[in-house]
C-alpha cells in the first residue's frame, strides 16, 4: 500500500508523501518548498490512535537533487508487529494540527518496494572515515562500498549495531564503518559515494570530504605563511578527529612510533620474564632496546602461564638486579618496543610517589597480525576484575622486594602488592593520586600467545588475598568476559537507605513500567521512592500517583520550565536516605540484584558514583559508560554493541572505571552530591549535568564505576526525551561542557589518547594520536564561566 503526493491547507502549500516501506515501517516526507527552513513534527495514528511523534528531519535524496533545501525532511516510524496486527488504517498527520501528511495507508496492503526510501544512510564522520546504517535484515550484515572518481576505494561488512527512530519508535539496524585508503588523505576535496549491497546508493551520499596525512593542525605547521591558522586547526581536529581502523595497526604504529623517553639520564633496568615458552623472541627484542642498559633473567616454576618459583625472583634480586632501581615484568615470550623499558622507567621517574607502571600491549592471531589493547589510566575496578596493567609492567626495586618477601609468586600478586595500604577503610573521600599506578599510553610489548582464560584463576586468589588484607567483604565467581582474565567481585552492599528519585512529565505509561519494575526487583519498604512530577496533566497520572503513594512513594510536584537538574536537586533536598538514586522514567529494571551490585560498588569509600549498562529494547546497548573528548564534548560508549558483546577489551563483561556514567541510572552518597553542590541548574539544565556532576567528583579524586553487572531496560523517550527546549538549550550547554572542562575533554584518564575521537568510543586509532605522556587518573578542577559567557 501507498499513498500519493498531495497538498495539505495549512496556510501554506505543503508537499508531502507516505510510504508503507516494509513490514512494521512507515517513511515519508514533508517540506514547505516555500520555506524549506521550516522543520515539521508529525504524528503516527494506528485507527485514529495517536502512536508516536517524530521529527522530519531524515534526509531524503529525491528531494535533495530537486533542490529542496538540504534534503532533510524525511520520516521514518517503525511499528511494533502486536500494534499493527490490531490496526487497519495508518495515517501520518502534521502535529496539533490534524493535517493529513500524504496518504492514509491500510495494514492489509503490502508494502511498498521503493528503493528511493532509505535503503541507508551514510556520512561522513572526519578524515577517512565514513558511518551509518543499512536497510535490510539485521540477522545478516550487508556489505557496503564507498566509490571514489567512479571506483571502489572500499568496502566492508555492516558487523556492528545501531538504532534509527526516536523513543517508543526504535528500530535497530546494521552499522558500517568505512575507512577509505591513506593515499587519499592529501588536503584535498574529494567526494565519496556509498552504495549497499545491490549498488542503492544510500541517503547522505555522495559525502564530501577531506583528510590531512597527520591532522590539520600539524598540516599547518609545515606552512609557515598560514601558522596563524595552527589553533584553528587544533580546534577543528577535536571537532572532527581523524582515525585509522584496528585493521590497520602495522601501518598506523609504523607512522607514529613510540617517543623518546624525556630522562635525562640513562637508566639500568632489570627484566624479569615469567617462564621460558618463546624466551629467544623475548631476548632478541632486549638486544634492540633503546636508551637504557638493561641486564634479564628467567624466572620458571609456576603452575600458570604468570606464575614463578619466589625463590628465583628473590636470587635474581640478589644477584644480576641488585644495582636495578626498576624491575620489569613481561611473560616469556614477550617482545618489547625499541624504547619500552627506557619509557617505563621514565615513566616512574615523572612521579616519584608511584611504585608502579604499566603500558598498552598487544594481542598476537593466529595469522601472524597483531591487535592492541588500549588501556586507562590506573582503574582499580579493572585491575580487580580483570588483573588491568598486570600483565607487563614497571616496579621499584624495594617495591619488589617487599613483594618477593611476602611471597608473591605470580605477576598478580606483584602488581597487588602494598595497594590495600592505599585503600583502607574509612570516611568517604579520594585516594592519594601520586601514589597510584602510572600508565605509559603506547604499544611498548606483544604478549605471548597463551591462554587468557587459563589467568582468571590465579587473579581470583589475587583479588581475594588483597580484598581480605583490606577486610573488604566480598563473593568472587567467574566472570564472563572473552578476551582477558575475568573474575566478578560482588562486595557486601551497605545498610544505608536508598532514596530513588524519579523525574517524571506525563507519560504515565511509562512511570508506570518503571515502578512495577521497581517493585519487582527492589524492597520499596527498605528503601525510598520519591516522583518528581512537572506539571503532568494527564488523567492517568491521579489513578498512577495513588497507586505508588499505597506502596509508600511521595510525589513532590516541581512546577515551572523543565529543569531536569532543579527537579533532581529538589528531590535530593527532600530524600530521607543515605543514597541517592537518580532515576529516569523510563528505565526498567529487569532482575532482582542489580541495586545491591551497584551498592557494593559505592561500598567503597573512595567510589563517588555508579551507574548501570542500559539496553535499549532493540537489544542494542544504550549505554557502557560516557567517554570525555568525543567531538569535544562526551558521548556514550559502546552503542554500537548489542548486549551480547562483551566490548572493546572486555568492558561490557567487567565493572571499570569511566570518567562519566548516565543520570538515567545513576547512585551516590546523599552527602556527597550536597557538599558538591548537587547538579548545576542554571548552566546544565537538561544535558550534561551528570557529566559536570560525575567530574566534580572526579576532580576530588573519587573514583566513577560503570558495572555492567546491573542491566537495566532503557526506553530513552521519557521525561528528557526529545523535546523543542532540549533542541535549544544542547548547543548552549555543550558549549559550557567545553567552557568548564576543556581539560579534561582533551585527555581523559578513563580513556586512551591512542584510541580515536570520534562518535563512536573504542572503534578506531586516533590519527595522529593524542599526547602519550605518563599519566595518573587525575582530572583538573573546572574552570569558572563568568556571567554571560
Amino acid at each position: 500500500m501507498s499513498g500519493t503526493a498531495r497538498v495539505s491547507g495549512t496556510g501554506a502549500a505543503l508537499r508531502s508523501r507516505t510510504v508503507r516501506t516494509g513490514e512494521g515501517q512507515v517513511a515519508g516526507h514533508i517540506v514547505d518548498p516555500h520555506a524549506p527552513e521550516r522543520r515539521f513534527v508529525v504524528e503516527l495514528l494506528l485507527d485514529g490512535y495517536p502512536a508516536a511523534l517524530g521529527r522530519a528531519d531524515h534526509y531524503d535524496p529525491d528531494l535533495a537533487r530537486e533542490g529542496f533545501g538540504d534534503g532533510c525532511y524525511g520520516f521514518v516510524f517503525s511499528i511494533a508487529p502486536a500494534a499493527l496486527q490490531c490496526a487497519r488504517r495508518v495515517e501520518i498527520r502534521l502535529a496539533n494540527s490534524g493535517e493529513i501528511v500524504g496518504e492514509p495507508l491500510f495494514v492489509k496492503s503490502s508494502p511498498q518496494a521503493d528503493g528511493n526510501l532509505l535503503p541507508g544512510e551514510a556520512r561522513w564522520e572526519s578524515g577517512l572515515r565514513f558511518t551509518g546504517w543499512v536497510a535490510g535484515d539485521p540477522a545478516c550484515a550487508p556489505r557496503v562500498r564507498a566509490l571514489v572518481d567512479g571506483e571502489l576505494a572500499a568496502e566492508g561488512l555492516a558487523t556492528r549495531w545501531t538504532h534509527v527512530g526516536d523513543g517508543a519508535n526504535v528500530r535497530a539496524f546494521r552499522r558500517f564503518d568505512l575507512h577509505l585508503p591513506l593515499r587519499f588523505a592529501d588536503g584535498r576535496a574529494h567526494a565519496a559515494t556509498i552504495v549497499n549491497e545491490e549498488g542503492m546508493e544510500l541517503s547522505g551520499s555522495p559525502c564530501a570530504f577531506a583528510a590531512f596525512p597527520d591532522g590539520l593542525a600539524r598540516f599547518f605547521e609545515t606552512r609557515a605563511e598560514i601558522e596563524s591558522e595552527r589553533p584553528r586547526g587544533a580546534l577543528l581536529d577535536r571537532l572532527a578527529p581523524q582515525s585509522l581502523p584496528f585493521v590497520l595497526f602495522e601501518d598506523w604504529r609504523r607512522a607514529f612510533p613510540p617517543p623518546a623517553p624525556a630522562a635525562t639520564k640513562r637508566p639500568k633496568v632489570a627484566v624479569a620474564l615469567i617462564g621460558d615458552a618463546g624466551i629467544e623472541a623475548s631476548v632478541a627484542s632486549l638486544e634492540a632496546q633503546q636508551d637504557c642498559d638493561w641486564v634479564a633473567g628467567a624466572l620458571e616454576g609456576g603452575a600458570e602461564p604468570a606464575g614463578f618459583d619466589s625463590r628465583l625472583l628473590q636470587q635474581f634480586l640478589d644477584g644480576e638486579a641488585r644495582d636495578c632501581p626498576v624491575v620489569v615484568f613481561a611473560p616469556s615470550g614477550s617482545v618489547l618496543q625499541p624504547r619500552a623499558l627506557a619509557l617505563l622507567a621514565a615513566a616512574l621517574d615523572a612521579f616519584p610517589a608511584a611504585s608502579l607502571a604499566y603500558a598498552d600491549v598487544t594481542i598476537p592471531q593466529s595469522d601472524g597480525s597483531e591487535w592492541p589493547l588500549a588501556l586507562p589510566a590506573f582503574d582499580y575496578e579493572a585491575m580487580l576484575e580483570q588483573g588491568c596493567g598486570a600483565l607487563f609492567f614497571a616496579a621499584r626495586a624495594d617495591h619488589v622486594r617487599a613483594a618477593a618477601k611476602a611471597g608473591a609468586a605470580d605477576l598478580f600478586q606483584l602488581f597487588f602488592h602494598g595497594q590495600e595500604r592505599r585503600r583502607s577503610l574509612g570516611l568517604r573521600g579520594g585516594r592519594p593520586q601520586g601514589e597510584a599506578p602510572v600508565h605509559q599510553p603506547g604499544f611498548l610489548a606483544r604478549l605471548p600467545d597463551f591462554d587468557f582464560a587459563a589467568l582468571s584463576e590465579p587473579l581470583k586468589r589475587a583479588v581475594e588475598a588483597h580484598l581480605s588484607a583490606r577486610g573488604m567483604s566480598a563473593r568472587l565467581t567467574p566472570g564472563f568476559g572473552a578476551l582477558l582474565p575475568s573474575v566478578r567481585v560482588a562486595r557486601a552492599p551497605p545498610r544505608g537507605q536508598v532514596s530513588i528519585l524519579v523525574p517524571t512529565r506525563d507519560r504515565a505509561d511509562l512511570l508506570a513500567g518503571c515502578f512495577d519494575a521497581l517493585a519487582r526487583t527492589v524492597n520499596l519498604a527498605r528503601h525510598e521512592l520519591i516522583i518528581l512530577d512537572n506539571d503532568s496533566v494527564e488523567a492517568e497520572f491521579l489513578a498512577l500517583f495513588e497507586r505508588i503513594a499505597a506502596r509508600g512513594g511521595r510525589i513532590i510536584h516541581v512546577p515551572g520550565p523543565f529543569n531536569h537538574s532543579r527537579m533532581i536537586n529538589k528531590g535530593a533536598s527532600a530524600a530521607h536516605g543515605e543514597f541517592l538514586l537518580l532515576l529516569d522514567n523510563d528505565v526498567e529494571a529487569r532482575e532482582p540484584g542489580w541495586l545491591d551490585e551497584m551498592l557494593g560498588r559505592i561500598a567503597e569509600p573512595d567510589v563517588g558514583a555508579v551507574g548501570g549498562m542500559l539496553i535499549r529494547p532493540s537489544g542494542i546497548v544504550q549505554h557502557g559508560g560516557v567517554v570525555l573528548g568525543s567531538n569535544f564534548a562526551a558521548a556514550t560508549a559502546f552503542g554500537d554493541c548489542v548486549e551480547s558483546d562483551t566490548g572493546y577489551a572486555d568492558w561490557l563483561a567487567a565493572a571499570h572505571e569511566c570518567s562519566a556514567v548516565t543520570g538515567a541510572c545513576l547512585l551516590t552518597d546523599k552527602w556527597l552530591f550536597q557538599q558538591s553542590g548537587g547538579f548545576d541548574d542554571a548552566h546544565f539544565p537538561l544535558a550534561y549535568n551528570e557529566v559536570d556532576y560525575c567530574l566534580k567528583l572526579r576532580a576530588k579524586g573519587l573514583r566513577v564505576v560503570m558495572t555492567p553487572h546491573a542491566r537495566l531496560l532503557h526506553r530513552e523517550s521519557g521525561a528528557r526525551g526529545l523535546r523543542a527546549d532540549a533542541t535549544e538549550r544542547f548547543p548552549r550547554e555543550t558549549r559550557h561542557l567545553r567552557a568548564a572542562w576543556r581539560d579534561a575533554l582533551l585527555a581523559d584518564p578513563a580513556y586512551n589518547p591512542m584510541l580515536s575521537l570520534g562518535s563512536t568510543p573504542f572503534s578506531a586509532l586516533a590519527w595522529p594520536p593524542r599526547l602519550a605522556e605518563p599519566r595518573q587518573p587525575s582530572i583538573k578542577p573546572p574552570h569558572p564561566i563568568p556571567p554571560g559567557f
